[in-house]
């Protein structure tokens, strides 16, 4: 069978795989071999086998009828029309146990509502809208193991006692769908293919409820094979013709009927009477069973309905906090890289402020040294001098640098003009202690050469001596 993807989605493949049999049931009756002793051999008795047989049990009863049975498998008049012949010379069993094999069909034929033969050669247009396949069987009798015997006859007692069915059993290989619509009955067949195969699950068959919106669903069966009968003990459908052993009788059967008569079996009045009511009980209880499942389905819809809202009350909430939860991510995100650039942009800021810093202090450093060259050549000092002046006392403040500059420019004039000074060092000596004391006294101007102790002040002192005495062109004898 061609399983569609709506049916693959829907979780049916293997429900449609398995269940491509079905079986249908009816009461089945004895029929007498007094029934059919000393008649002609009519369509209907001409198939039946020796009627004197001691080892065979003859029994009948309806196969199939073409019709909407309870569990919703419709049977469509030109599908069982066309599987008629089929179930000639199949198998029967108990329970349908195809191990326990007690007999075998060795008779059908098609028949109206009322009993009457249909002949084999009517076009499907002219057949009845419902008919029905009756059978004749035969049950095995002969057996030498006692077992075997025992069943037999507990099988027949039960036959005649009327609390024995059958169960038809057929294959099929395929099937559309049947709509009733609820409101105005009409009756419709769809087509089962791939944009109708959602049905499928509406079926009873696989689950479903047999209804879809305002539609009472079916299953009609194609490519039918009756594939043989089982006697059981409970019927898979109680919605079948029965036939009582008083209740049907041979029709036409004068002796000018020959094999190509149209004789058949009609049911007595009682026995119709009887099928009406037992139908139109059925119907009852199947019209509730309806009810009962509508209202069912209609609570769970309402329960389903307020899942669904409650549902998406939270979804919409979950939605919410993810956003919320998401906005502030990309916030902190968003913070992150800020606080990152800015630190980025600042230690740029430090760099180049400390670059700029380095060349300030180079060239206020380079303007000193310009300044101090220049105080030193206006005051007649060599412009070569002067520069190494300026570099070797290059650690003296401002003020320091100037009133020594001054100091040593004036002593040099008194050393160069004062011929009653004993020596040279001497007046250095003396004048270079005054400046440097007088300077000591300021307390914002330090002599900064190799630090802040005695050791740096004579450092100083014995540097500027150097100087003035190398300046003004004489020696310096140590120990005069």
């Amino acid at each position: 069978m061609q399983i569609f993807q709506d049916e693959i989605n829907d979780g049916l493949s293997d429900l449609l795989s398995a269940k491509a049999h079905i079986s249908y049931a009816s009461v089945v009756q004895p029929l007498p071999v007094s029934d059919t002793i000393n008649k002609p051999k009519t369509v209907f008795n001409k198939t039946l086998a020796s009627v004197d047989d001691s080892d065979l049990y003859y029994t009948q009863s309806v196969l199939v009828s073409s019709s909407w049975n309870k569990n919703d498998d419709i049977f469509d008049k030109a599908e069982v029309w066309a599987a008629k012949n089929s179930p000639e010379h199949k198998p029967t069993n108990l329970e349908h146990d195809e191990s326990v094999i007690i007999g075998h069909i060795v008779s059908n034929w098609p028949i109206t509502e009322d009993g009457e033969l249909i002949d084999e050669n009517t076009s499907v247009e002219n057949l009845p809208d419902k008919f029905h396949i009756l059978t004749g069987s035969v049950i095995y009798k002969a057996y030498t193991q006692p077992e075997l015997k025992d069943r037999t006859e507990a099988l027949i007692n039960e036959i005649e006692n009327g609390s024995k069915y059958v169960s038809m059993e057929c294959f099929f290989k395929g099937f559309d769908y049947g709509l009733i619509n609820k409101i105005s009955g009409e009756y419709t067949v769809l087509p089962r293919d791939e944009s109708t195969a959602f049905l499928t699950k509406h079926l009873r068959a696989y689950g479903g409820l047999g209804e879809h919106e305002n539609y009472k669903i079916g299953r009609v069966l194609r490519n039918i094979t009756f594939s043989g009968k089982g006697y059981v003990d409970r019927p898979a459908n109680p919605d079948s013709i029965i036939f009582s052993r008083d209740g049907f009788k041979f029709i036409n059967n004068s002796p000018k009927n020959d094999d190509n008569s149209k004789s058949g079996v009609v049911l007595s009045k009682s026995s119709i009477n009887s099928e009406k009511q037992t139908m139109n009980e059925n119907t009852e209880v199947v019209e509730t069973v309806v009810a009962d499942c509508a209202e069912a389905t209609q609570a769970a819809q309402t329960t389903i309905a307020e899942l669904n809202t409650q549902l998406d009350t939270l979804r919409a909430e979950f939605e919410q906090a993810t956003m919320h939860t998401k906005k502030q991510e990309e916030e902190a995100k968003k913070h992150n890289e800020n606080m990152k650039t800015k630190s980025d942009e600042l230690d740029a800021l430090k760099a180049e402020l400390a670059a700029a810093n380095e060349t300030i202090a180079g060239y206020m450093m380079k303007e000193k040294k310009m300044i101090r060259k220049a105080s030193l050549v206006n005051n007649g000092v060599d412009s070569t001098d002067a520069e190494s002046i300026v570099e070797k006392f290059d650690s003296l403040n401002d003020e320091t640098f100037a009133a020594m500059t001054e100091t040593w420019l004036d002593m040099a004039k008194k050393i160069k003009k004062n011929d009653k000074v004993t020596t040279a060092e001497e007046v250095a000596e003396a004048d270079i202690t005054e400046v440097l004391e007088n300077v000591e006294t300021t307390s914002d101007v330090a002599i900064t050469v190799g630090g802040e102790d005695d050791s740096a002040v004579e450092n100083t002192r014995a540097a500027l001596v150097d100087f003035v005495y190398a300046r003004l062109g004489k020696k310096l004898n140590k120990g005069e």
